[in-house]
């Protein structure tokens, strides 16, 4: 299949005649959270003449997961409003490329979205990952070549958490999982929530002792989050978790903690559905 590039995703995302509602810290370094990656999306986006027909398929067996109303126009009008949001991506060159929409649905959406799709699949089967977020990152695999797409899951509103989504391709599904850090860029939070460049040295650490995990580099007691809670502390993680120091900073460790975290009550997160996730944040020495 002949490939043409188009332009880069963030002029689809400028020149598109709908607005976001309220975003919070949409735009993010990819080189903090994505060991080696790249944010060159032309590289692996294209388009050709085949994707309108294959778009239309999804359209005409309403599997499109942001054309709620797809009974009620026609393809012709629906391809009009969102083609320059479709693209071709490929995880595995022994594989076949699948759909990429990316941007916003609606005029009154909060944020954008990520929907894939493999057209391999049977109808009503086809839709393989879908999330709001944008496209923050990829790279290839040291090892098999195979592509990973990162996407990051923004706030809007009055949130302050975030994720950072992994997807690779296993077999004919794409298999995802997600990191969580905090932050907001409305002057309402006590930052800096990440540090501008970080290490990914890859070496392993365990706690010795309990340690408070905290979103910014410092003890914060009043207003760190207003309207929400009085101080900066996310959570507490027990003697033994296993973390990554990815940045040292005077007394502070910017870390990227995978187990242990305390079964405690948090403002910020619920540990249950944090057992088994990364969370960023930082601890002091």
């Amino acid at each position: 299949m002949a490939k043409y590039l188009f332009y880069f995703l963030s002029i689809v995302i400028s020149t598109s005649i709908y607005s976001q509602v309220d975003p919070n810290m949409v735009d993010i370094p990819h080189q903090v959270f994505v060991n080696g990656g790249t944010d060159d999306f032309d590289q692996i986006l294209y388009k050709d003449e085949t994707i309108a027909e294959k778009v239309k398929s999804l359209h005409t067996y309403i599997e499109l997961g942001h054309d709620f109303p797809a009974q009620m126009h026609t393809f012709d009008e629906y391809w009009e409003r969102y083609k320059e949001q479709w693209f071709y991506i490929q995880f595995k060159e022994n594989k076949s490329p699948m759909l990429l929409f990316h941007g916003l649905r609606n005029s009154d959406d909060e944020r954008e979205y990520v929907e894939i799709y493999n057209m391999d699949k049977t109808i009503n089967n086809r839709m393989v990952f879908s999330e709001i977020g944008r496209l923050l990152a990829y790279k290839k695999h040291p090892f098999t070549d195979e592509l990973i797409l990162f996407v990051h899951r923004y706030p809007c509103c009055q949130s302050a958490s975030h994720n950072i989504f992994n997807i690779r391709q296993i077999n004919e599904n794409l298999k995802f999982h997600d990191r969580f850090f905090v932050g907001r860029d409305t002057g309402d939070m006590v930052g800096p929530f990440f540090p501008e460049r970080v290490n990914h040295d890859g070496k392993y650490h365990f706690l010795t002792k309990k340690t408070e995990l905290r979103w910014s580099p410092a003890v914060v007691s009043e207003n760190a989050f207003e309207g929400w809670t009085e101080s900066n502390l996310m959570i507490h993680y027990n003697k033994g978790a296993m973390y990554k120091i990815l940045h040292d900073q005077g007394e502070w460790l910017f870390v990227l903690f995978f187990t242990g975290i305390a079964e405690e009550q948090s403002k910020m997160l619920n540990y249950t559905n944090f057992k088994n996730k990364g969370v960023y944040g930082w601890i002091k020495k």
